[in-house]
C-alpha cells in the first residue's frame, strides 16, 4: 500500500510539472517592417472637416498614399533603414523617425520638419 501511495505522489508530481509548462508565452518577436506592413490611418480636421489620410505598406515594399480631402494618391515604396522610415515618392526621399505603441496598433511618424503625425492600424 505505501509502495502504490508513493508511485501515485510522483505521477501527481510528474503531471503538475508537465502541465506547469502551458502557459509558457509563445509570443514572437516582429521586426519593425514586419509591425509597418498594413494600413494605417491619420485623422485631423481641416475647415471644420475630418480628414483622412491613409498609408499602405505592403510586405513588397511598395507604398501607397491616400488623402481623402484632396482625393490625391501616392504611390512609392519605403524601407527601413538605421532606425528611420524612408519613403520613397516620385524620386524623392522623404526620411522620418518613427515609433510603435500601443501594442503595435499606432505608428508615430515625426518628419524630418518636426511634423508629427499619428496613425492607427486598421
Amino acid at each position: 500500500m505505501k509502495k502504490q501511495l508513493i508511485i501515485v505522489g510522483i505521477i501527481v508530481i510528474l503531471i503538475t510539472a508537465g502541465l506547469s509548462g502551458c502557459n509558457e508565452d509563445n509570443s514572437t518577436f516582429q521586426s519593425d517592417e514586419e509591425k509597418i506592413i498594413g494600413t494605417w490611418v491619420y485623422a485631423t480636421t481641416l475647415n471644420e472637416t475630418t480628414v483622412y489620410v491613409y498609408y499602405i505598406f505592403l510586405s513588397n515594399k511598395t507604398f501607397k498614399g491616400i488623402f481623402s480631402y484632396t482625393g490625391d494618391r501616392a504611390n512609392g515604396t519605403w524601407n527601413i533603414t538605421d532606425n528611420k522610415l524612408l519613403i520613397t515618392l516620385k524620386g524623392e526621399i522623404l526620411t522620418s523617425d518613427y515609433n510603435f505603441s500601443n501594442n503595435n496598433k499606432t505608428l508615430t511618424i515625426i518628419e524630418s520638419n518636426g511634423i508629427k503625425s499619428v496613425f492607427t492600424k486598421q
